[in-house]
């Protein structure tokens, strides 16, 4: 949304149709801006719900987005094109930042998986759902909220496109 506020002129020229250019203010536009980074606030809880990264996580991502809402909510206030710039620059920053810490603070299948008992149950990180190996075909099944669904054997971020998202259902229905 910054670059489309910094560079609408060119837009428009080009013949290009752009939210900000429906928006003579740019108010609209750093508004859609800020929402959107404010958005992202729940992605590291998610990511440590999912037992994908350490609890670490939570509170770098959290301070990475609110420095990134900060920058939104700095152009929201003072409508300019350095505003736009500093927004823009921090949503570049983003996305590298953010994956490098996925990376530092993953949770391996050792990690996760390893505590296995005499009854072949193995321990969640999460105190709702407990696994227990499926001795046919090796997969794990979950026992949880969800109720019994199989898992694959691979590690839970490894199946997902992305580490955020949930991992595809493998239940034949």
């Amino acid at each position: 949304m910054a670059l489309a506020y910094m560079c609408r002129d060119d837009y428009a020229a080009g013949g290009f149709k752009m939210y900000s250019l429906a928006d003579p203010s740019g108010r609209k536009t750093a508004l859609v801006a800020m929402r959107n980074s404010i958005y992202l606030i729940p992605l590291g809880f998610l990511a440590y719900d999912w037992g994908v990264t350490s609890g670490w996580f939570c509170l770098e991502s959290t301070a990475l987005t609110l420095a990134i809402s900060a920058a939104a909510f700095s152009f929201y206030r003072d409508r300019t094109k350095e505003r736009a710039r500093r927004m823009f620059h921090a949503s570049l920053l983003y996305l590298p930042v953010f994956m490098a810490g996925l990376l530092v603070h993953r949770r391996t299948d050792n990690q996760q998986f390893l505590e296995v008992n005499a009854k072949g149950f193995v321990e969640s990180s999460s105190s709702v759902e407990t696994s227990e190996i499926d001795d046919k075909n090796g997969n794990q099944k979950i026992k949880g909220r969800h109720g019994n669904r199989a898992r694959p054997p691979v590690a839970y971020a490894s199946i997902a496109p992305f580490p955020f998202l949930p991992a595809p259902s493998y239940d034949v229905v």
